[in-house]
């Protein structure tokens, strides 16, 4: 139905004939002249709809309101000098429409799309007017090439991807399980997993060597910062291997991962072991973007008329007293 996403076009498609399809951003009636923001995944392109060009066309164009799905035909043309949109990047152009078709019209939205200030309540009721929005769109877009670059740099490094049962047999591990009953076999249930642990084991032992998916993952617990109840992981076995292998490929993988997301990173990355991580940071996953590590100053304390404080420094093979440097 189209010939251009809206962003496709610029500078060099001045005078060719195209055809765009997408959604009414917003429409504005300047004396006659109806212009129309039309919007798809890529972004916006403007549509000029002018009697002179074709007056039914004008006349559509005349009943659009925001959200009205549309295709377009028309000339593409620049726009006049000092009315260029920077802030678009179809800015230097626009759409003279010569044919325009309501593919479907829209009611009166219940909120713009892309209002920050909306509730939550009310973005979810309408999931699928929130999901317009470009930003939206973008995290999408952003899952999708970091799970795309993890199969490309997995597979490259000799990785077999293996979808495992959702259904399963219970068996006990961290967390509960959700459990799906049975239709056939009355009184008894289905496990959904918790991770695909029982497969991969099963698949090395039968010599598949390298293994990976991008697994589904279901545990029947209290919410956690990072961790929801159904939640995506990636899952990777090998075997005939060491620590350095382990490394090397995870190193491998987020660097291609970040690179395919836009962003560069060297490696190998920089070790640091699990005794220095607790003396130094508490953490045995420190966030090293902050240069606030911990000074042990037991030493400080052992002479201290506290009793509190003095009878913990005693001990200083099981015990610590840590201090933060202030700025």
């Amino acid at each position: 139905m189209r010939s251009h996403y809206c962003t496709d076009l610029d500078v060099a498609n001045i005078g060719e004939i195209v055809e765009v399809c997408g959604w009414a951003n917003s429409h504005r009636d300047h004396g006659g002249v109806i212009f129309i923001d039309l919007r798809d995944k890529s972004g916006l392109v403007q549509l000029v709809c002018d009697p002179e060009d074709s007056t039914k066309a004008h006349e559509i164009a005349s009943s659009i309101r925001d959200e009205f799905v549309l295709k377009a035909k028309g000339r593409v043309r620049a726009r006049g000098e000092g009315l260029e949109n920077p802030r678009l990047k179809t800015g230097k152009i626009e759409i003279v429409v010569d044919e325009l078709i309501v593919e479907n019209a829209s009611e009166t939205v219940p909120f713009v799309i892309g209002d920050n200030n909306v509730g939550e309540d009310v973005r979810l009721k309408y999931r699928y007017l929130d999901l317009r929005n470009a930003k939206a769109y973008e995290i999408f877009k952003l899952r999708s090439k970091a799970t795309v670059a993890v199969r490309n740099s997995l597979d490259a490094q000799g990785f077999l991807e293996v979808e495992t049962p959702i259904l399963t047999k219970s068996t006990p591990e961290g967390a509960r399980d959700y459990l799906v009953p049975s239709r056939v076999h009355n009184g008894e249930f289905y496990a959904l997993p918790q991770s695909p642990q029982l497969f991969k084991q099963l698949l090395m032992c039968a010599g598949f060597d390298r293994y990976f998916q991008v697994a589904k993952c279901f545990r029947d617990e209290d919410l956690r910062a990072d961790r929801q109840p159904e939640f995506t992981q990636i899952d990777i076995e090998m075997s005939f291997c060491d620590q350095e292998d382990v490394m090397k490929v995870t190193e491998n993988l987020l660097r291609d991962v970040f690179k395919a997301c836009g962003h560069e990173i060297s490696i190998p990355f920089n070790r640091i072991r699990f005794k220095e991580a607790m003396e130094k940071y508490g953490s045995d996953k420190p966030d090293l973007r902050y240069d606030l590590s911990m000074i042990d100053v037991i030493d400080i304390f052992a002479n201290c008329k506290n009793e509190i404080f003095s009878n913990i420094a005693k001990d200083t093979k099981k015990n610590r007293i840590k201090a933060l440097k202030s700025s």
